[in-house]
């Protein structure tokens, strides 16, 4: 059964994307099958997987506005097993069609309702902010997996994302789980590092992840080279750090 993933932080710089798109790959490398929805309207998710948002014909918008069907707009990544929905930035501005909608909510949901079912998990990479965007993001979602940066004021604004989520749930009478939380940008041999991280396991005691992505050249590299840190560099320790998230992922689910 089918297992719809949102990777949520309304923090900018914590790994979201990043976290999306490699747990993505790791998991087709595992033979599973995969899409990956980019619902971002800067579409870095889109060209991490090495396709040019810009020269997009079907994007996330268009499936929104009902220009073309769901179907149309998947596209097949170098990744075997790996489908991708891209975003640009004609994305911006969707709040105001959303709102507009009679479901607002609902809009992303009624959509993946028609394709879901063909693909073991389906990850949703959420732009950083808690607005319209966002609610439909967990409206459509079975879990929420939340990255977060290690750093100072690591947990700032999480009293305010699990609000937006038990709202969302409270809304639809369904219980939205927090698949895990990740501590990326992970600096372990500094007392902030271990300091940021005891106060995350205070906090999300169950739900955090033994495997840390740590703060790796390559992994902020990655992206700029429109590739997963796995395809990048397949021996870093940010490629082993996301494989080894890919195996507890999984784990957590037998």
């Amino acid at each position: 059964m089918v297992e719809v993933v949102a990777v949520l932080n309304q923090k900018g710089g914590s790994g979201k994307t990043t976290t999306a798109v490699n747990l993505a790959v790791g998991l087709a490398l595992k033979g599973k099958k995969i899409l990956l929805v980019d619902f971002d309207p800067q579409g870095n998710a889109t060209t991490s997987l090495g396709l040019m948002k810009r020269e997009m014909d079907n994007t996330m918008r268009d499936v929104l506005y009902g220009k073309c069907d769901i179907e149309e707009a998947v596209l097949e990544t170098e990744h075997n097993g790996l489908s991708l929905i891209p975003a640009n930035i004609k994305l911006s501005g969707i709040e105001a069609y959303l709102n507009a909608q009679t479901a607002p909510i609902a809009v992303l949901n009624n959509k993946l309702k028609n394709i879901k079912e063909n693909y073991d998990y389906v990850f949703i990479d959420s732009p950083p902010t808690l607005n319209i965007i966002a609610t439909n993001v967990l409206t459509a979602s079975d879990s929420v997996l939340i990255p977060i940066q290690a750093e100072p004021f690591a947990l700032e604004g999480m009293v305010d994302l699990l609000e937006v989520i038990d709202i969302v749930a409270e809304d639809l009478n369904s219980p939205t789980e927090i698949k895990g939380v990740l501590l990326t940008k992970f600096k372990p041999k500094t007392k902030l590092g271990r300091e940021v991280k005891a106060e995350v396991q205070k906090y999300f005691e169950e739900e955090l992840y033994s495997t840390e992505i740590p703060e790796n050249i390559r992994v902020a590299e990655a992206p700029g080279y429109n590739k997963p840190v796995i395809s990048y560099d397949p021996d870093c320790t940010g490629t082993k750090a996301y494989l080894k998230l890919t195996e507890e992922f999984l784990k957590r689910d037998e």
